[in-house]
């Protein structure tokens, strides 16, 4: 079950990193976001739900560059007794550019240090380990309050590999304040994710 949970991190891990790369109204790269993610992990057999929060944030230091920060936590559903919980906090450094009117292509690098702790209630083991995730991406203005994002990730970490494929739509209240729903998929983990953001920089 330990070896289990580890896998199970590794993907959550990669989806809160490809959720921290959203764009903006104009595309921008400078914002805070808050993002709640609702998991299904279906490699036991059985479906197993967990919840997740992370805070992120992304701040240019140059045209075409970013630099990125989140921490993460979640927690599954207690399962033959098992209970899994686990966090992460990442840094990163975003590449950019425009490839069209209204669209942008992005390469994401991030170093991750995650920690999963697992308790039956009696007993408790936890381990910890660094790793990174590396994200690449389209993100493209529909319209003037819509925006279409794709991305892949892969995440490497406690000796596993996860790669995870994702799709969302950010909708903008205003220039400053806008909501996100995503949809992301892979190694048998399915993660709907729902964000809101403020714009700290037009």
């Amino acid at each position: 079950m330990f070896k289990i949970s580890m896998k199970v991190y590794t993907v959550a891990a990669s989806i809160l990193v490809f959720s921290s790369n959203a764009s903006s109204k104009e595309i921008s790269y400078d914002y805070v976001q808050g993002t709640y993610s609702s998991i299904t992990e279906s490699s036991l057999g059985i479906d197993v739900d967990g919840n997740g929060f992370a805070a992120a944030g992304s701040f240019s230091i140059s045209p075409n560059i970013a630099i990125s920060a989140s921490y993460g936590v979640i927690s599954f559903d207690r399962v033959l007794g098992i209970d899994v919980d686990a966090s992460e906090l990442d840094f990163g450094i975003t590449a950019h550019a425009s490839i069209a009117p209204h669209t942008d292509v992005f390469g994401n690098f991030s170093v991750i240090n995650a920690e999963v702790e697992v308790s039956d209630g009696f007993t408790t083991i936890s381990d910890d380990d660094t790793g990174n995730s590396i994200s690449v991406g389209i993100r493209y203005m529909a319209t003037d309050s819509t925006e279409i994002n794709l991305g892949f990730s892969r995440a490497d970490v406690f000796d596993d590999t996860a790669n995870t494929f994702g799709i969302g739509v950010i909708l903008y209240a205003n220039e400053k304040f806008s909501i996100g729903i995503g949809y992301s998929t892979g190694d048998d983990i399915d993660t709907l994710l729902l964000s809101a953001r403020i714009d700290i920089k037009q």
